[in-house]
């Protein structure tokens, strides 16, 4: 028996997918109140092959404070056998982290406090005790008995327990309000959290944890024409990840799916000093292409970045600074992705219902790593309701807190923070 002190001792997330790679196990039971894709895509790709090689993956997961993001659950759908969402309507919250690997010989037990979140696997504090199963200990039949009663007793919940099937009853679950889009629950927190703006800090910054490096495969696919001019952007940076907004107007191409990218921004209000931002520049400050790892100077960089959309990869999605008759000045990201069962982005974005689906929408991109994000698609709406939010961002200092938001504004920026969270 071991205890895990997480980041201290090691992190979960590196044992889960020490466990994904073994031979040694053919199943893997999950019951966790938290998923967000912080946590689910640096894990999917194990799962697969774990299903792969004739493996079985059960998830039970919640919805309850917001903990639990629509693309997780999209992700997971994809990537695990059985997939449940247990809530009640009684404030009675899903709390439990339990992950169960069985074998023909052995099996692992881990229970603690992890979700599945990147904070949960790899960076939070965290603790658990990891059981081996082997069949020498005099208590782990016992044990055995009370886990899989445990996942019985959830499954005869009935109305509390609900089998997620499709990808309907997961948009159902969105449509509801039981779960959101990440990006949107930021902001509902950013929102709700507008007291401890002010408030002092009085402790440090904890101890450095690591997150792991994704290696998606991209393959080489052709370069699509007629780049589109995009009007506003603003971005949002946290320790964990960074998204950064686009908002879209009539976009050109076939298939309107390419972004502009700005070198640097005019500061309308705020303060970069000391955060990535800062271009040392008493009225300017750092642009969108930077975001993507890209220097907005070296003109001949040419870059493919790996795009998760509705809980699948996207390969070969092209930035680049166009020349000729087409530029205009700006960096550009072609949206023309590919993934592995050959289908394009664009013929995604067409399944949702319109014939150009990021004409006038709220684009966001979240950062992974350096060439993998994932991306979410918001009607105006959505953007309109943030910006009564804009008061609340500038009205707060960005000096001491943990991160902040940049909002472009037809080549202005805005200057504001906002809370990070943590799950």
């Amino acid at each position: 028996m071991e205890l895990m002190s997480q980041p201290f001792s090691g992190q979960l997330g590196d044992r889960l997918i020490e466990l994904l790679c073994s031979a040694d196990y053919h199943t893997l039971n999950i019951a966790v109140a938290f998923a967000k894709n912080s946590g689910v895509l640096r894990i999917k790709d194990l799962l697969a092959q774990f299903r792969g090689r004739g493996g079985t993956v059960n998830v039970h997961v919640g919805v309850d404070l917001g903990g639990t993001s629509y693309e997780a659950l999209t992700a997971l759908l994809l990537h695990t056998d059985l997939l449940n969402v247990v809530h009640s309507e009684r404030s009675q919250t899903f709390h439990s982290k339990i992950y169960q690997f069985t074998g023909e010989n052995n099996g692992l037990l881990v229970v603690g406090s992890h979700n599945l979140t990147g904070g949960g696997l790899w960076t939070n504090f965290e603790s658990s005790v990891h059981i081996p199963i082997d069949g020498e200990g005099a208590g782990e039949a016992k044990i055995l008995k009370e886990v899989g009663v445990y996942f019985n007793e959830l499954a005869a919940l009935e109305a509390s327990f609900m089998p997620i099937t499709s990808q309907d009853e997961v948009d159902r679950l969105l449509s509801e309000g039981y779960v959101d889009k990440e990006v949107a629950d930021r902001v509902r927190r950013a929102s709700a959290a507008k007291k401890d703006g002010s408030k002092k800090r009085l402790f440090g910054t904890g101890t450095p944890a690591k997150l792991p490096r994704l290696t998606p495969v991209e393959e080489e696919l052709p370069t699509p024409a007629d780049p589109t001019p995009t009007e506003t952007a603003a971005i949002e940076v946290e320790d964990l990840d960074q998204t950064i907004w686009f908002e879209t107007r009539a976009m050109t191409g076939g298939s309107r799916n390419i972004l502009d990218l700005s070198k640097r921004s005019l500061i309308e209000s705020g303060d970069p000093s000391g955060t990535p931002f800062d271009l040392g520049e008493a009225n300017f400050m750092r642009g969108g292409v930077e975001f993507f790892g890209l220097s907005p100077t070296a003109t001949d960089q040419i870059a493919n970045i790996t795009i998760n959309f509705e809980g699948k990869d996207y390969f070969g999605n092209t930035i680049l600074y166009p020349e000729g008759s087409n530029a205009n000045g700006t960096w550009r990201l072609q949206i023309k992705g590919v993934n592995s069962s050959d289908q394009k982005i664009t013929d995604a974005f067409r399944d949702e219902g319109e014939t150009h689906y990021l004409v006038r929408k709220v684009i966001t991109f979240t950062k992974v790593q350096d060439d993998y994000f994932y991306m979410s698609v918001f009607p105006e709406l959505h953007l309109r309701n943030s910006k009564r939010l804009q008061k609340f961002w500038q009205e707060m200092a960005v000096a001491g807190m943990p991160s902040f938001w940049v909002c472009f504004r037809s080549g202005t920026a805005i200057l504001g923070v906002c809370p990070s969270e943590r799950h």
